[in-house]
């Protein structure tokens, strides 16, 4: 119990936003923000102007959940940069899930929301949950493509992201089975995989971006830099998909 409190307390959101670091600290690679195969749901829309509906769904790390500022997570900083990107182009998103939530159980949530609102975008992240307890990775593919059915049912694209890098996770569960999973699924139509898992492990080992090993003091802004990052890197990764190159 003690080491899952240590995991969870990792991957707890930041609990205040900070200035955004400079674009040099947010640079990326070409194959973390290169889209293999279209997002042709978020491209109709993003030529029309919008509005474009983006559900971003999750367990802490994506809500923004015991934080006292949420909108500080990714998918709030991803949002921030499409509108900044696309300023001409309405943006509107929801939130959904929680805190420990497994996939299984963001599914009813997913179901909902498109049911209710014609969505274009997805952005469903999953995988840190079940590593860490140990749940089975083919009821994860089960809520993934029932999941997935009625996005693309609904003519939505889904992008996938997977857990986020840390020493911890890595030696004390086994990610290996839900990558697997979550690779398998992302081969479908209308899905692709953000690699969060590899962006962020490059920029832990590169010392670039590290908060399990930042100090005390520097731990929050640390956090803050990461999700401005990833919220960035995301929404280059989005727009290429859409066909769009982002600045």
């Amino acid at each position: 119990m003690r080491r899952l409190a240590v995991l969870l307390l990792l991957f707890a959101p930041l609990a205040a936003a900070a200035a955004s670091p400079d674009s040099a600290s947010c640079e990326v690679a070409p194959q973390y923000i290169t889209a293999p195969k279209p997002l042709d749901s978020l491209k109709a829309a993003i030529a029309a102007g919008g509005p474009v509906e983006i559900l971003a769904v999750g367990s802490g790390a994506t809500t923004g959940a015991n934080g006292n500022q949420p909108d500080g997570a990714f998918p709030y900083r991803m949002l921030d940069a499409l509108r900044s990107a696309l300023p001409a182009v309405m943006f509107h998103m929801t939130v959904r899930g929680g805190r420990g939530m497994s996939a299984f159980e963001m599914f009813p949530l997913v179901s909902a929301q498109v049911r209710e609102t014609p969505t274009q975008l997805v952005v469903w992240q999953t995988g840190t949950v079940e590593a860490i307890h140990a749940m089975r990775a083919d009821r994860m593919r089960q809520a993934l493509r029932a999941g997935l059915d009625q996005i693309r049912a609904a003519g939505g694209n889904l992008v996938l992201v997977d857990p986020q890098f840390t020493r911890a996770l890595r030696a004390n569960t086994d990610v290996e089975p839900y990558e697997t999973e979550l690779q398998q699924i992302s081969a479908l139509p209308d899905v692709v995989l953000f690699h969060r898992f590899e962006l962020t492990r490059f920029w832990a080992l590169q010392g670039h971006i590290d908060p399990e090993r930042a100090a005390p003091e520097t731990r929050e802004a640390e956090l803050t830099r990461l999700n401005v990052c990833l919220g960035e890197a995301l929404a280059h990764f989005v727009l290429n998909g859409a066909g769009i190159a982002s600045p």
